[in-house]
């Protein structure tokens, strides 16, 4: 029967949640009653793929319980839609949110709540709206979004385990953030650095800008991962391996950023971030050179940027060392098939 349970599992994947229960337990009870009926009590595993053939691809079955015409968006189309929407939303507020704080910040400009929430109430649902128009006019023309192969087969449904599903809203939060990130240091690279006092001057930081190409192809790299990942929503030996790589590319990128700190640090004699920051308060008291104070504070600024990607590196070391882990446990399980990975790279 446990091809039966990962049919049901995939039929789920196109039925809303709130009817999930209901159509599932009624679809096992026709799936079991099927079985019973034709090949008895015990039937073998090919008589049980027999008939889950007979039975559709489990995209089809799940739309046989909504009549065509009843919906909007219809179940082929609706995992597409959620993932989208709710990508729409998380990127609409993280933009208001990022031009916000650079007018805050930047600018100087004081927030005021009233034209916050009034830009977010006009936002949201202008978005939403392209957004579900865009799904009437797929759903009208019968759009197929899967690429189903020509011959389906029951025995390529994939095994449940909870190791291998993927965690859809931490990557949707991720890969809005990196969206967002993506659009500020390219369209506003000046922006990238930092203030030393509130209202103060801006300090673009110079190693973020030196190896700005280098972050981007990490950024684009991460976010065509993340949607192949939601697209995919479970991992195999594929995106284990290429999640790997990815974090061993961003790795050396950090590695990079350390080492371009610290030269530009050390060309400045700088020490360590406390001894900096120690230095503030003698520094401030010396008020006839503000520009000595002003350059005090810049190199508690480089310290923290140094400070935040060697953190940054280490816990992508660390990434690193967990995928090699699960990787090397999930090929010991035989949970992933080399037969797979060697398809997906034809």
């Amino acid at each position: 029967m446990n091809l039966i349970e990962r049919y049901l599992n995939a039929v789920s994947r196109y039925i809303p949640p709130k009817k999930r229960g209901d159509i599932l337990a009624e679809l096992r009870s026709v799936l079991v009653d099927a079985l019973e009926d034709r090949f008895g009590e015990s039937p073998s595993e090919s008589q049980v793929e027999d008939l889950l053939k007979e039975f559709g691809r489990p995209k089809d079955v799940a739309a046989s319980y909504h009549p065509q015409g009843q919906y909007l968006v219809g179940p082929a189309l609706y995992p597409l839609f959620r993932m989208v929407t709710t990508i729409v939303i998380v990127a609409v507020l993280g933009a208001q949110a990022l031009a916000w704080g650079v007018e805050a910040f930047v600018a100087g400009v004081d927030f005021n709540v009233l034209e916050m929430i009034g830009s977010i109430f006009n936002s949201i649902p202008g978005a939403l709206g392209w957004v579900v128009l865009v799904f009437m006019i797929l759903q009208y023309f019968d759009a197929k979004p899967n690429l189903d192969e020509e011959h389906w087969e029951p025995k390529s449904l994939p095994e449940i385990n909870p190791d291998e599903e993927v965690k859809r809203g931490g990557l949707i939060v991720g890969l809005v953030f990196s969206v967002l990130i993506l659009v500020l240091i390219s369209l506003f690279p000046q922006w990238i650095g930092f203030i030393t006092t509130p209202g103060g001057k801006f300090y673009p930081n110079p190693v973020i800008i030196e190896y700005l190409s280098l972050i981007q192809i990490s950024l684009v790299c991460w976010i065509g991962f993340n949607i192949f990942l939601l697209w995919r929503g479970r991992q195999d030996l594929f995106t284990r391996l290429m999640n790997i790589i990815l974090n061993i590319y961003s790795a050396v990128v950090l590695a990079l950023l350390v080492t371009g700190h610290n030269a530009w640090l050390a060309a400045r004699s700088s020490g360590s971030f406390l001894g900096a920051i120690k230095a503030i308060p003698i520094l401030d008291a010396i008020e006839e050179f503000p520009d000595l104070v002003e350059g005090g504070w810049v190199l508690v600024g480089m310290h923290g940027f140094r400070l935040a990607f060697v953190v940054a590196l280490i816990v992508t070391v660390i990434d690193i060392l967990r995928g090699a882990y699960q990787l090397v446990r999930s090929r010991l399980r035989g949970d992933l098939s080399a037969n797979d990975f060697m398809r997906k790279v034809e």
